[in-house]
Formats: structure tokens, C-alpha cells, sequence
């Protein structure tokens, strides 16, 4: 009889209040307002209650080599696992294989292009004096005791000629 009392006590110990608003100041997390905070939205996410809409199915290999795709776990068979995919739960077994197959179709696709192929070394030396002209240009602008520029504008754009020149490799 004691239990009951207590497992209720203890979960509103747990819960808290319900209604509990949290802000966001900073990098830090409070319960009262703050200057700038921010309300951060703790409601629970919400889940449907019919059910899950997609379901995971998995490609497994045999070790004669021969592929499967099979809605359980493939150590349930001693199989390799090669791939997951999430598919509707309210399609056909039938669909669900061809949607997976349609997935892992794209990714081995998008997986096998061709690496990009930048441009010829001199318009890339030509792009390296251009950034290093923006840059020096830039410390112009940023020189201590300016007046006609906002500071913070000329660091973010130094900072993107700078960026684009770590990628070009100047």
C-alpha cells in the first residue's frame, strides 16, 4: 500500500511541472527569463498513434554470396548486413523491395560519379591574385579608427576571401 503513494510521488518529483517554461541564455539553459533568452519549446513530440508509417527493411548477403532483402535482422540468419532502407509501412512486400532497390540504386549512382575536375592551373593562379587583391583591399577597409565601414561586414567578407583561398590552395 506504501508503494502506490510513493510511485506517485516520485514521478511528479520526476515530471515536474507541466507547464515548466525553459529559455535559452546563451550557451546555457534556465528556468527563469533572462536579457535576450530565448523560450525553448520542451513539449513532448508527439507520435501517431496508428502506428508507425514506415518501417526498415535490410539487403543481407548469404555466404554463398546470394543477396536478400528480408524485414528482419540479418544475424538473425547469420547473414551480412549490406544495407537498410526505410520504406512505407502500408505498402505491399512487393513495393517495399522496389522502393529499396530504387534507393539503393541512387546512392551506388551518386556514389559512383565522377570526382570533380576543377579548372586549369592558371585561371586558378588568376583567382588566387584576385582573392589576395580582395584581401588586402579588405585590410583597408578594416584599418583601426575606420569610420565608414561596418567592421563586422569586412571580417565576415576577409574571412570568405580567405576560406576561398584555403579551397583554391593558394
Amino acid at each position: 500500500m506504501l508503494a502506490i503513494p510513493l510511485a506517485f510521488a516520485l514521478l511528479a518529483t520526476v515530471a515536474g511541472p507541466a507547464n515548466a517554461q525553459v529559455y535559452r541564455c546563451g550557451n546555457a539553459y534556465s528556468q527563469t527569463p533572462c536579457p535576450q533568452g530565448v523560450q525553448v519549446d520542451v513539449t513532448p513530440a508527439m507520435s501517431d498513434p496508428a502506428g508507425p508509417a514506415s518501417t526498415v527493411i535490410q539487403l543481407c548477403r548469404r555466404r554463398d554470396g546470394q543477396t536478400y532483402w528480408v524485414s528482419e535482422p540479418c544475424s538473425a540468419r547469420g547473414w551480412t548486413l549490406l544495407r537498410t532502407a526505410r520504406v512505407p509501412a502500408d505498402a505491399s512486400w512487393d513495393e517495399q523491395v522496389g522502393i529499396a532497390q530504387a534507393q539503393y540504386r541512387s546512392a551506388q549512382a551518386s556514389a559512383t560519379q565522377p570526382p570533380v575536375v576543377y579548372g586549369s592551373q592558371a585561371s586558378r593562379k588568376d583567382a588566387c591574385a584576385q582573392l589576395d587583391e580582395r584581401v588586402k583591399q579588405l585590410d583597408g577597409m578594416g584599418r583601426a579608427g575606420s569610420q565608414y565601414y561596418d567592421l563586422d561586414w569586412v571580417r565576415r567578407e576577409r574571412q570568405a576571401a580567405r576560406d576561398q583561398q584555403f579551397r583554391l590552395r593558394c
